[in-house]
This record gives structure tokens, sequence and C-alpha cells, in this order.
């Protein structure tokens, strides 16, 4: 995506806008807390299914069908939005999607596998479309003195958002077991309907708020939408190619970020069908792995500030990976909950400091432009760790191979990570750009 046009001449930025950015992340972390990640994960494994082994692989193919279909429609959707000046409406499409397709999923009931995946693959297409058009916006609300806090921001609300949407669900989740009375059916099935409406009251703070502020520019003569979209793209990547670290940056990324997605859409399943948590004791743990998360993200920003951002994201992949290696070994509810700690600390970290790292290696006139292209590269990317994850453990009929395969993602990422020179790549960006 673009930089915002004519931004100098719009009303200046205030605190409202800034907050209406931030409700956005509000909203979403209630899906993908909630959705993604916790009761309704396990509610599709248990009830829906009913076989776990079965149940990782088409979780994994409805994560990886999802990711791939944004990858390939955003840089489409993103050149629609730029030049028709209109970000906003697509974001308002995304919310709707979501809201809407999340509501239905209170219709899935067991056996229904095939509506259940459709349903929801529709539900996480509009999340993560939603989450390219959002970032879109914070360089047009931000300068370089304030964008990692505005962001931070963004990060911290979204935690706290999480922690809300659990413990909401917590009493309808207590009852997603195996074979349900119709009676903790009908309670569990009111999930997906408690989190649209969630979603749906969050996220109006963003349309009151959050001023779009793009312009109209006609498309270039003898091009439409979908040329000048992957046109662009391309040519984002010629650019990013000529930032040698920033480029390895992203590479390191690219690998351990999928590792990092794969956790988040499997997580709860191996606490409950490896370990051996109840559905309550599921969305306890996941409290408390989100109050972690928001430690660790506040610790490692302070962290990175004294060591370096490189540096502080080598010692959370190393974090990640004893997390996933205890995962394959713990066998009580005791070790897990030391996983979940490890997997917070990460989670909190690894993220919010690659964010800060890409912004000091970017150049300020290209921000737009490259975490745009970010968002897109690591949508194209995240399918790979849970078609894996799905695969071996659909393949072994056992999630431990499967946790363990994950953490070649982190290993991979901290050696490719090990190759970026944080000092050129900051030197790199504060170069004038060539014309």
């Amino acid at each position: 995506m673009t930089q915002d046009i004519g931004a100098r001449t719009a009303p200046p930025v205030t605190r409202h806008e800034i907050l209406g950015w931030c409700f956005y992340d509000v909203a979403d972390s209630a899906f993908t807390t909630v959705i993604v990640t916790t009761a309704f994960a396990m509610y599709f494994g248990t009830i829906v299914v009913g076989d776990s082994s079965r149940a990782d692989q088409l979780w994994g193919w409805a994560a990886s069908i999802s990711e791939v279909v944004v990858a390939l429609v955003a840089p489409v959707l993103g050149a629609i939005a730029d030049y028709a000046g209109s970000r906003k409406k697509f974001l308002g499409v995304c919310a709707a999607v979501i809201t809407f397709f999340t509501a239905s999923l209170w219709f899935v009931g067991p056996g229904m596998v095939g509506i259940g995946l459709t349903l929801f693959i529709i539900a996480n297409i509009g999340f993560a479309g939603g989450g390219v058009f959002i970032d879109s916006f914070l360089p047009g609300i931000s300068t370089s003195a304030n964008a990692g806090r505005i962001s931070g921001l963004k990060w911290a609300m979204g935690y706290a958002s999480g922690l809300v949407a659990l413990i909401l669900c917590l009493p309808l989740a207590r009852n997603i077991v195996a074979d349900p009375s119709s009676e903790q059916l009908s309670l569990a099935r009111l999930v997906p309907v408690v989190i649209a409406g969630y979603y749906a009251i969050m996220v109006i703070p963003t349309f009151f708020f959050l001023r779009d502020r793009s312009v109209r520019r006609p498309l270039p003569p003898g091009t439409g939408y979908l040329s000048v979209g992957f046109r662009e793209l391309a040519q984002t990547f010629r650019n990013i190619r000529h930032y040698r670290e920033l480029f390895k940056l992203f590479i390191a990324f690219l690998v351990y970020n999928d590792g990092i997605v794969t956790v988040i859409y499997f997580a709860a399943l191996y606490a409950k069908v490896t370990i051996g948590f109840t559905a309550g004791e599921v969305m306890t743990l996941f409290i408390a792995m989100n109050v972690v998360a928001v430690a660790g993200a506040l610790a490692f920003g302070w962290l990175a500030d004294r060591i370096g951002q490189k540096r502080a994201i080598m010692l959370s992949l190393s974090i990640w990976i004893a997390a996933v290696v205890l995962a394959y070994f713990a066998r009580s509810k005791g070790t897990f909950y030391l996983v979940a700690t490890l997997a917070g600390v990460g989670m909190g970290s690894c993220q919010s400091v690659t964010r800060s790292l890409v912004a000091l290696f970017t150049p300020q006139e290209k921000a737009a432009e490259f975490y745009g292209f970010l968002g897109v590269a690591g949508k194209a990317m995240a399918f790979v760790g849970p078609l894996v994850f799905g695969t071996i453990s659909g393949m072994t009929g056992s999630q431990r191979p499967a946790i363990l395969a994950i953490g070649i993602f982190f290993v991979v990422g901290m050696i490719l990570l090990a190759f970026v020179n944080e000092r050129r790549g900051k030197e790199a960006a504060a170069m004038p750009i060539a014309t």
C-alpha cells in the first residue's frame, strides 16, 4: 500500500484518532484469542469433528487457506483502497465480514464439518484482511518519534481485550465437552455469538474517530486494479532489496513468524488433547498467558532499548525454542503452565520488538509501503506452519512430533537473524533515498 497522499493538508491528528486506531485491535484480539486460538478451536475439534488427529489436519488446512487467500487478494484490495481513497470503507467491509460470519458459527453443530470450516475461513479472511488495512493507517497518524509508543499502546490494549473476552466466554466454554447434553451444546454454541457482539461494539470507536487520510487518485493509463496492485507489490519488493539488512530481517521474520502463527492456531488444542486440560482449564490457562504476554511486551521493549533490538529478538526466539521443546516433553498440567508462561513471554516480545526494528530499518518516506509489504508477505508465508502441524499430527496420530517440528521455524529464523547487521540497517534507513 502506498503512503497517505495529502496528509499534510489534513487536520492534525488527535488523541481520539489514535485511540480509534488502537480500538481496532481491541475488537480484533477478541476474535483471535477466543475463536482462532481457544474456545472455537476446541469446540471444532471436540464437538464438531470429535477426532483430534483429523481435527488438527482440518484446522491446519482452514488456517492455511485463509492466510493464502488474504495474501492473494490483499495487493488488489490495497490498490483499490489506495487509488479510490477508500481504505476506511474496506476496513468496514472486513469488520462486517468478521461480525456476520463469526455470529454465523452459532449454526455449526456436531458433525457439521464443511459448514464450520467454510464459515470460519471466511471470518478469518476478514480478520486477516482487516489487519493489513488497519496497519496502513499508522504512518498517517504517527511520526518517527511516537510510532513505537502508538504501536505498543495498540498491542497492550489488544492483549487486555483478549483477557476480557476470555473471561466473558469462560462460563460458556466450560461446556465444550465430548458428547455434550443439549443444554451444554446450547451454551457452548453461544461463544461465537458473544464474540461477534463484543467485536461489533468495540470496533465502533475506530469508525467514529479514525480519519481516512488517503485521497482519490487516477489509475495509470492502461492499467486496472489487478495489474497495478501486483505491479506495486513487485516494485516494493525491488525497493526493499536495496535495503539489504531490512530484506534479511524480513526473510528471518517470515520464518519465525510462521512458528508463532502456528502456536496461536494450535496451542489450545495441544493443551486439551495432549496434556488433558478441560476446556475451562484451557481458558484459565490463556487468561494467565495473556497477562504474561503484556508483561513480556513491556519488559522486552525496555530491554531492547538497552541491549539492542536484534539481541532482544534472539533472546525471545530462544525462549520460544525452550517452550516448544518443553511442550514436547510435558506430561503434567503444572509443566504445561511453565510452557504457557514461556510462550506468553515470547508472544508478547518477539513480534513487538521485530516491528520496532523494522521501523528503525525503514526510511520514513517508505514506511507505509514497506509495512504494507510486510503484512502481505507475512500472510503469504503463514500457511506453511499450520499445514506442517496438521499434517504431522494427522500422519502420526500425535501432536508431540508436530509441536517439535514447529521449533524448526524458530531455529531457522534465529540463524537467519544472525546475519542481520543492526548498525548497517539503521545507517541505511538514515541515508537519503536516491531519486
